[in-house]
């Protein structure tokens, strides 16, 4: 059953990342980036709401989970997910047309939200270099109350060369 389980996730991961795999060349995909967990093959999108003139909206992120990572098993987050977890806060970037993302788990690390090459992206710091954001894999040990954060992983591609970075923390 755990494998099963363990097997699931690693081919929503890697079916979520296939469809990301153009992003740094001007294709856009309908995910600004995806968290997945150690718990389960469940993982947790976020999407960029972008106007018809092609800027982005006045309420430009939404978050919600795909259970198994299965597109047709869309389900909001709740709000303790939202206020503990997965949520997060914006506010008006540095530049005009931007952003400032902040992650109500990791307050510390902040993202920025622009549109770069006609697509949407968040760029964040990986290993110190500007990346667009395309993962966050959260591992986990369960037990208790609450699943204790043992590392984050960061996956993206860097903003100005496409190479990918990958940065783990841990917690």
């Amino acid at each position: 059953m755990i494998a099963r389980l363990k097997l699931r996730a690693l081919l929503a991961a890697a079916l979520l990342l296939l469809e990301f795999s153009g992003a740094a060349r001007g294709v856009c995909h309908e995910h600004l980036f995806v968290i997945a967990r150690s718990k389960n093959a469940n993982v947790v999108v976020y999407d960029a709401k972008v106007e018809p003139s092609g800027r982005l909206a006045e309420q430009p992120v939404s978050a919600y989970w795909l259970l198994d990572g299965d597109p047709a098993r869309k389900e909001e987050l709740t709000s303790i997910e939202f206020n503990r977890a997965y949520g997060f806060t914006l506010g008006k970037g540095a530049e005009p047309d931007t952003y400032m993302l902040t992650f109500k788990a990791s307050r510390g690390r902040h993202a920025t939200l622009r549109m770069q090459d006609g697509c949407p992206r968040v760029i964040v710091k990986i290993n110190g270099h500007p990346a667009i954001l395309k993962r966050i894999y959260v591992k986990s040990k369960e037990g208790g109350l609450m699943p204790k954060v043992e590392s984050i992983e960061l996956f993206g591609e860097d903003a100005s060369t496409g190479k990918p970075l990958h940065e783990k923390v841990a917690a």
